[in-house]
Protein backbone atom coordinates (compact mmCIF):
# COMPACT_ATOMS: atom_id res chain seq x y z
CA UNK A 1 0.00 0.00 0.00
CA UNK A 2 1.39 3.45 -1.03
CA UNK A 3 1.65 5.35 2.60
CA UNK A 4 -0.43 8.58 1.24
CA UNK A 5 -3.31 5.93 1.39
CA UNK A 6 -2.22 5.39 4.94
CA UNK A 7 -2.31 8.18 6.78
CA UNK A 8 -2.69 12.35 5.01
CA UNK A 9 -0.46 14.55 6.06
CA UNK A 10 -1.78 17.57 3.94
CA UNK A 11 -5.50 17.24 5.29
CA UNK A 12 -7.35 19.79 7.09
CA UNK A 13 -7.26 20.38 11.04
CA UNK A 14 -9.53 22.44 13.18
CA UNK A 15 -7.38 24.60 15.78
CA UNK A 16 -9.81 26.29 18.81
CA UNK A 17 -9.81 29.96 18.00
CA UNK A 18 -8.18 32.30 20.94
CA UNK A 19 -6.47 30.72 24.10
CA UNK A 20 -6.08 26.87 23.43
CA UNK A 21 -6.03 27.00 27.35
CA UNK A 22 -9.06 27.76 27.41
CA UNK A 23 -10.12 25.46 25.56
CA UNK A 24 -8.19 21.58 26.12
CA UNK A 25 -9.16 19.43 28.59
CA UNK A 26 -7.90 15.59 29.41
CA UNK A 27 -8.87 12.76 27.38
CA UNK A 28 -12.77 11.72 28.89
CA UNK A 29 -11.19 7.99 30.23
CA UNK A 30 -9.10 9.24 32.46
CA UNK A 31 -9.92 9.97 36.51
CA UNK A 32 -12.51 8.01 36.31
CA UNK A 33 -12.43 6.86 39.88
CA UNK A 34 -11.57 10.61 40.73
CA UNK A 35 -15.14 12.14 39.72
CA UNK A 36 -13.98 15.28 42.38
CA UNK A 37 -11.13 16.19 39.45
CA UNK A 38 -13.50 16.81 36.98
CA UNK A 39 -15.79 19.00 39.26
CA UNK A 40 -12.89 20.82 40.17
CA UNK A 41 -12.23 21.73 36.96
CA UNK A 42 -15.72 22.53 35.65
CA UNK A 43 -15.43 25.56 38.17
CA UNK A 44 -12.13 26.44 36.10
CA UNK A 45 -12.68 25.99 32.64
CA UNK A 46 -14.69 28.89 30.85
CA UNK A 47 -17.30 28.18 28.62
CA UNK A 48 -16.80 26.93 24.80
CA UNK A 49 -14.61 24.59 26.37
CA UNK A 50 -13.96 20.93 25.56
CA UNK A 51 -15.32 20.14 28.84
CA UNK A 52 -18.74 20.62 27.52
CA UNK A 53 -17.82 18.00 24.55
CA UNK A 54 -17.14 14.72 26.45
CA UNK A 55 -18.67 12.70 28.63
CA UNK A 56 -16.11 11.63 31.62
CA UNK A 57 -16.44 8.15 32.12
CA UNK A 58 -16.54 7.89 35.91
CA UNK A 59 -19.98 10.23 34.81
CA UNK A 60 -21.34 7.41 32.17
CA UNK A 61 -24.53 6.78 34.50
CA UNK A 62 -25.78 9.70 33.67
CA UNK A 63 -24.79 9.34 29.99
CA UNK A 64 -28.22 10.29 28.89
CA UNK A 65 -28.33 13.34 30.30
CA UNK A 66 -24.83 14.72 29.55
CA UNK A 67 -25.46 13.32 25.78
CA UNK A 68 -28.07 15.76 25.36
CA UNK A 69 -26.23 18.51 27.07
CA UNK A 70 -23.12 18.05 24.85
CA UNK A 71 -25.41 18.13 21.91
CA UNK A 72 -27.22 21.45 22.91
CA UNK A 73 -23.20 22.65 23.83
CA UNK A 74 -21.90 22.46 20.22
CA UNK A 75 -25.51 23.37 18.68
CA UNK A 76 -24.47 26.81 20.53
CA UNK A 77 -20.76 26.82 19.98
CA UNK A 78 -20.99 25.19 16.53
CA UNK A 79 -18.00 25.15 13.73
CA UNK A 80 -17.11 28.70 14.84
CA UNK A 81 -15.18 27.51 17.71
CA UNK A 82 -12.34 26.41 15.68
CA UNK A 83 -10.58 27.75 12.53
CA UNK A 84 -9.19 25.26 9.70
CA UNK A 85 -5.89 24.66 8.70
CA UNK A 86 -4.21 22.52 5.96
CA UNK A 87 -1.30 20.06 6.98
CA UNK A 88 -0.10 18.26 9.86
CA UNK A 89 0.73 19.77 13.58
CA UNK A 90 3.98 18.77 14.73
CA UNK A 91 3.14 18.76 19.02
CA UNK A 92 5.81 19.04 21.84
CA UNK A 93 4.10 18.79 25.81
CA UNK A 94 5.85 18.82 28.48
CA UNK A 95 4.07 17.66 31.50
CA UNK A 96 4.05 18.47 35.26
CA UNK A 97 6.37 15.49 35.74
CA UNK A 98 8.93 16.87 33.92
CA UNK A 99 9.03 14.68 31.01
CA UNK A 100 8.88 16.23 27.30
CA UNK A 101 7.69 14.03 24.38
CA UNK A 102 6.57 14.74 20.59
CA UNK A 103 4.25 13.63 18.11
CA UNK A 104 2.42 14.30 14.90
CA UNK A 105 -1.48 15.32 14.40
CA UNK A 106 -3.22 13.57 11.46
CA UNK A 107 -5.95 11.40 10.13
CA UNK A 108 -5.59 7.90 9.37
CA UNK A 109 -7.21 5.77 6.97
CA UNK A 110 -9.41 3.64 9.05
CA UNK A 111 -9.33 1.01 6.52
CA UNK A 112 -5.96 0.36 7.37
CA UNK A 113 -6.96 -0.58 11.42
CA UNK A 114 -8.65 -3.54 12.73
CA UNK A 115 -9.15 -4.15 16.16
CA UNK A 116 -10.31 -7.70 16.44
CA UNK A 117 -7.89 -10.73 17.50
CA UNK A 118 -5.50 -11.94 14.71
CA UNK A 119 -5.63 -8.99 12.14
CA UNK A 120 -3.25 -8.08 9.93
CA UNK A 121 -3.75 -4.24 9.58
CA UNK A 122 -1.29 -1.64 9.09
CA UNK A 123 -2.82 -0.41 12.48
CA UNK A 124 -3.95 -2.72 15.00
CA UNK A 125 -5.44 -2.11 18.96
CA UNK A 126 -2.70 -3.22 21.59
CA UNK A 127 -5.25 -3.96 23.88
CA UNK A 128 -8.59 -6.03 23.85
CA UNK A 129 -11.83 -3.45 22.67
CA UNK A 130 -14.30 -4.16 25.12
CA UNK A 131 -17.63 -3.40 23.09
CA UNK A 132 -19.91 -2.31 25.22
CA UNK A 133 -18.16 1.22 25.95
CA UNK A 134 -18.34 2.03 21.76
CA UNK A 135 -22.13 3.05 22.15
CA UNK A 136 -21.70 5.89 24.27
CA UNK A 137 -19.07 7.12 21.78
CA UNK A 138 -20.87 6.89 18.85
CA UNK A 139 -23.67 8.53 20.24
CA UNK A 140 -21.60 11.64 20.72
CA UNK A 141 -19.78 11.25 17.48
CA UNK A 142 -23.11 11.88 16.19
CA UNK A 143 -24.28 14.64 18.44
CA UNK A 144 -21.79 16.73 16.84
CA UNK A 145 -20.13 17.35 13.79
CA UNK A 146 -16.04 17.26 14.48
CA UNK A 147 -14.10 14.23 15.96
CA UNK A 148 -11.53 15.27 19.30
CA UNK A 149 -8.84 12.79 19.56
CA UNK A 150 -7.00 11.04 22.30
CA UNK A 151 -5.67 8.42 20.74
CA UNK A 152 -2.11 7.98 20.40
CA UNK A 153 -0.15 5.91 17.74
CA UNK A 154 2.77 4.21 18.53
CA UNK A 155 5.58 3.57 16.07
CA UNK A 156 8.43 1.87 16.44
CA UNK A 157 11.17 4.05 15.84
CA UNK A 158 14.09 3.64 16.66
CA UNK A 159 15.89 5.65 14.58
CA UNK A 160 13.82 8.99 15.76
CA UNK A 161 12.99 9.09 11.64
CA UNK A 162 9.54 10.84 12.16
CA UNK A 163 11.21 13.51 14.51
CA UNK A 164 14.13 14.43 12.08
CA UNK A 165 11.59 14.70 8.99
CA UNK A 166 9.91 17.15 11.59
CA UNK A 167 12.95 19.11 12.43
CA UNK A 168 14.09 19.27 8.65
CA UNK A 169 11.14 21.37 7.38
CA UNK A 170 9.47 24.96 8.26
CA UNK A 171 6.90 25.10 10.94
CA UNK A 172 4.64 27.86 12.21
CA UNK A 173 3.93 27.90 15.57
CA UNK A 174 -0.38 27.60 16.09
CA UNK A 175 -0.33 27.20 19.82
CA UNK A 176 2.02 28.13 23.03
CA UNK A 177 0.55 27.53 26.25
CA UNK A 178 0.23 25.96 29.24
CA UNK A 179 -2.91 23.70 30.46
CA UNK A 180 -5.28 23.30 32.90
CA UNK A 181 -5.70 20.70 35.59
CA UNK A 182 -2.09 19.87 36.03
CA UNK A 183 -1.71 19.10 32.08
CA UNK A 184 1.83 20.85 31.97
CA UNK A 185 2.61 22.80 28.38
CA UNK A 186 1.93 21.92 25.07
CA UNK A 187 3.47 23.59 21.75
CA UNK A 188 1.40 23.06 18.14
CA UNK A 189 4.08 23.97 14.71
CA UNK A 190 1.69 23.41 11.87
CA UNK A 191 4.57 21.70 9.14
CA UNK A 192 2.84 22.17 5.32
CA UNK A 193 5.47 20.49 3.75
CA UNK A 194 4.83 16.60 3.93
CA UNK A 195 7.06 14.69 2.11
CA UNK A 196 9.72 13.85 4.95
CA UNK A 197 6.89 12.90 7.05
CA UNK A 198 6.13 10.06 3.84
CA UNK A 199 9.13 8.95 3.67
CA UNK A 200 9.46 8.72 7.48
CA UNK A 201 6.68 6.23 7.32
CA UNK A 202 7.30 4.44 4.48
CA UNK A 203 10.86 3.44 6.02
CA UNK A 204 9.33 2.70 9.62
CA UNK A 205 6.75 -0.21 7.72
CA UNK A 206 9.63 -1.22 5.80
CA UNK A 207 12.02 -1.86 9.27
CA UNK A 208 8.86 -3.46 10.77
CA UNK A 209 8.85 -5.72 7.88
CA UNK A 210 12.05 -6.54 8.77
CA UNK A 211 12.01 -6.77 12.25
CA UNK A 212 8.58 -9.00 12.69
CA UNK A 213 8.16 -10.49 9.06
CA UNK A 214 4.64 -8.69 9.05
CA UNK A 215 3.33 -5.90 7.63
CA UNK A 216 3.30 -3.33 10.16
CA UNK A 217 2.68 0.87 10.94
CA UNK A 218 2.15 1.14 14.40
CA UNK A 219 -0.01 -0.32 17.63
CA UNK A 220 -3.00 1.93 19.34
CA UNK A 221 -1.36 3.04 22.84
CA UNK A 222 -4.11 5.23 24.05
CA UNK A 223 -7.62 5.78 22.95
CA UNK A 224 -8.24 1.88 21.65
CA UNK A 225 -11.87 2.75 22.25
CA UNK A 226 -12.01 6.05 20.88
CA UNK A 227 -10.36 4.29 17.48
CA UNK A 228 -12.65 1.12 17.42
CA UNK A 229 -15.32 3.98 17.14
CA UNK A 230 -14.47 5.63 14.66
CA UNK A 231 -14.24 2.29 12.72
CA UNK A 232 -17.84 1.07 13.88
CA UNK A 233 -19.31 4.35 12.53
CA UNK A 234 -16.90 4.18 9.02
CA UNK A 235 -18.49 0.70 8.92
CA UNK A 236 -21.90 0.83 9.49
CA UNK A 237 -22.13 4.51 6.94
CA UNK A 238 -19.07 5.24 5.21
CA UNK A 239 -19.22 8.76 3.94
CA UNK A 240 -16.12 10.75 2.86
CA UNK A 241 -15.02 12.20 6.00
CA UNK A 242 -15.93 9.63 8.48
CA UNK A 243 -13.27 7.05 6.38
CA UNK A 244 -10.37 9.02 8.59
CA UNK A 245 -9.68 9.58 12.17
CA UNK A 246 -7.71 12.15 14.04
CA UNK A 247 -4.81 10.99 15.61
CA UNK A 248 -1.31 11.53 17.65
CA UNK A 249 1.54 9.61 16.43
CA UNK A 250 4.13 9.19 18.43
CA UNK A 251 7.34 7.28 18.67
CA UNK A 252 7.92 4.61 21.52
CA UNK A 253 11.17 5.29 22.09
CA UNK A 254 10.66 9.00 22.86
CA UNK A 255 12.32 9.51 26.46
CA UNK A 256 9.48 11.71 27.31
CA UNK A 257 6.97 8.24 26.83
CA UNK A 258 6.82 6.76 30.27
CA UNK A 259 4.75 3.00 30.36
CA UNK A 260 3.03 2.95 33.77
CA UNK A 261 1.14 -0.37 35.22
CA UNK A 262 -2.72 -0.10 35.34
CA UNK A 263 -3.54 -1.17 39.12
CA UNK A 264 -6.77 -2.94 39.55
CA UNK A 265 -8.89 -1.31 42.29
CA UNK A 266 -11.89 -4.05 43.51
CA UNK A 267 -14.99 -2.75 46.06
CA UNK A 268 -14.95 -5.07 48.45
CA UNK A 269 -17.31 -5.61 51.85
CA UNK A 270 -15.19 -8.91 53.03
CA UNK A 271 -11.66 -8.25 52.62
CA UNK A 272 -10.61 -11.51 53.98
CA UNK A 273 -12.78 -13.72 51.43
CA UNK A 274 -11.10 -11.79 48.62
CA UNK A 275 -7.54 -12.07 50.02
CA UNK A 276 -8.30 -16.03 50.87
CA UNK A 277 -9.55 -16.48 47.62
CA UNK A 278 -7.14 -14.31 45.80
CA UNK A 279 -4.16 -16.59 47.31
CA UNK A 280 -6.01 -19.91 46.33
CA UNK A 281 -6.44 -19.15 42.71
CA UNK A 282 -3.49 -16.77 41.71
CA UNK A 283 -0.51 -18.72 42.13
CA UNK A 284 3.00 -18.27 40.40
CA UNK A 285 6.37 -17.46 41.03
CA UNK A 286 6.81 -13.62 41.25
CA UNK A 287 5.06 -11.36 43.74
CA UNK A 288 3.06 -8.11 43.98
CA UNK A 289 0.57 -6.74 46.72
CA UNK A 290 -2.85 -6.16 47.75
CA UNK A 291 -3.32 -3.14 49.47
CA UNK A 292 -6.08 -3.73 52.37
CA UNK A 293 -5.42 -0.76 52.61
CA UNK A 294 -1.92 -1.69 53.79
CA UNK A 295 0.03 -3.79 50.74
CA UNK A 296 0.52 -7.98 52.14
CA UNK A 297 2.20 -9.54 49.20
CA UNK A 298 1.05 -12.36 47.42
CA UNK A 299 2.27 -14.14 44.12
CA UNK A 300 1.23 -14.23 40.65
CA UNK A 301 2.22 -15.86 37.49
CA UNK A 302 6.10 -14.63 35.79
CA UNK A 303 4.28 -13.46 32.51
CA UNK A 304 3.08 -10.47 33.25
CA UNK A 305 0.33 -10.92 30.55
CA UNK A 306 -0.65 -14.37 32.08
CA UNK A 307 -0.83 -12.63 35.56
CA UNK A 308 -3.27 -9.68 34.19
CA UNK A 309 -5.51 -12.41 32.44
CA UNK A 310 -5.76 -14.60 35.89
CA UNK A 311 -5.95 -11.24 38.14
CA UNK A 312 -9.41 -10.32 36.20
CA UNK A 313 -10.34 -13.55 35.84
CA UNK A 314 -10.27 -13.89 39.55
CA UNK A 315 -11.44 -9.91 40.21
CA UNK A 316 -14.60 -10.76 37.73
CA UNK A 317 -15.75 -13.80 39.05
CA UNK A 318 -15.30 -12.32 42.78
CA UNK A 319 -17.58 -9.31 42.23
CA UNK A 320 -20.02 -11.49 40.36
CA UNK A 321 -20.71 -13.62 43.47
CA UNK A 322 -19.64 -11.54 46.26
CA UNK A 323 -20.80 -7.96 44.67
CA UNK A 324 -18.75 -4.79 43.73
CA UNK A 325 -16.79 -3.45 41.34
CA UNK A 326 -13.57 -3.21 39.09
CA UNK A 327 -11.78 -0.05 38.91
CA UNK A 328 -9.02 0.27 37.10
CA UNK A 329 -6.22 3.38 38.15
CA UNK A 330 -3.25 5.20 37.86
CA UNK A 331 -0.38 5.28 40.38
CA UNK A 332 -0.07 3.46 43.46
CA UNK A 333 -1.05 6.37 45.60
CA UNK A 334 -5.03 5.35 44.32
CA UNK A 335 -4.22 1.77 45.67
CA UNK A 336 -5.71 2.28 49.06
CA UNK A 337 -9.00 3.04 49.33
CA UNK A 338 -11.99 2.83 52.04
CA UNK A 339 -14.37 -0.29 50.95
CA UNK A 340 -11.21 -1.24 48.51
CA UNK A 341 -8.77 -3.30 47.83
CA UNK A 342 -6.10 -2.80 45.23
CA UNK A 343 -3.91 -5.53 43.40
CA UNK A 344 -0.72 -3.63 41.80
CA UNK A 345 -0.14 -4.87 38.59
CA UNK A 346 3.41 -4.59 36.94
CA UNK A 347 4.84 -3.03 33.96
CA UNK A 348 4.52 -4.21 30.36
CA UNK A 349 7.60 -2.31 29.07
CA UNK A 350 8.41 -0.50 25.99
CA UNK A 351 10.65 -2.86 24.95
CA UNK A 352 8.06 -5.84 25.71
CA UNK A 353 4.89 -4.05 23.57
CA UNK A 354 5.05 -4.48 19.93
CA UNK A 355 6.60 -8.02 20.62
CA UNK A 356 4.04 -9.58 22.93
CA UNK A 357 1.55 -8.07 20.58
CA UNK A 358 2.84 -9.66 17.03
CA UNK A 359 3.15 -12.93 18.79
CA UNK A 360 0.19 -13.40 20.77
CA UNK A 361 -2.51 -10.38 19.28
CA UNK A 362 -4.24 -7.94 21.13
CA UNK A 363 -3.32 -7.80 25.43
CA UNK A 364 -5.84 -7.35 28.01
CA UNK A 365 -7.85 -4.21 28.36
CA UNK A 366 -5.96 -1.91 30.90
CA UNK A 367 -2.82 -3.81 30.49
CA UNK A 368 -0.43 -0.71 30.44
CA UNK A 369 -1.08 3.51 30.48
CA UNK A 370 1.51 5.85 29.00
CA UNK A 371 2.39 8.07 31.86
CA UNK A 372 0.26 9.33 34.86
CA UNK A 373 -3.06 10.70 34.43
CA UNK A 374 -2.70 14.32 33.60
CA UNK A 375 0.48 12.77 31.28
CA UNK A 376 -2.32 12.18 28.41
CA UNK A 377 -3.85 13.66 25.54
CA UNK A 378 -5.69 16.91 26.15
CA UNK A 379 -8.08 17.46 23.51
CA UNK A 380 -6.93 20.29 21.50
CA UNK A 381 -6.79 19.60 17.46
CA UNK A 382 -10.15 18.66 15.81
CA UNK A 383 -11.91 17.40 12.52
CA UNK A 384 -14.86 17.71 10.63
CA UNK A 385 -16.82 14.24 10.18
CA UNK A 386 -19.85 15.31 8.94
Amino acid sequence: MNVRDLVNFSSEILIPRGDVSDFAVVACDQFSSNPEYWHALSKTMPPNSALELILPECFLYEKEKRLKSISEAYGKMGADRFYPVTGTVAVTRSTAFGRTRRGIVAPINLDCYDYKTGNKALIRASERTVEDRIPPRVAIREAIGVEMPHILLLVDDKDFLIDKAVDSVKRTTLYDCDLRGGGGHIKGELITDPKPLYEACEKIISQMESKFSQSLFSLVGDGNHSLATAKHCATAKKTPLNGMALVEIENIYDEGLVFEPIHRLVKCADKKAFTDGFRAAVKGDAVTELYIPEPVTVSVPSDKVQAIIEVDKFCEDFVKKHGGDVDYVHGEDMLRRDGHIGIRMREVGRGELFGYVLDNGVLPKKTFSLGEAQEKRFYVEARKIK
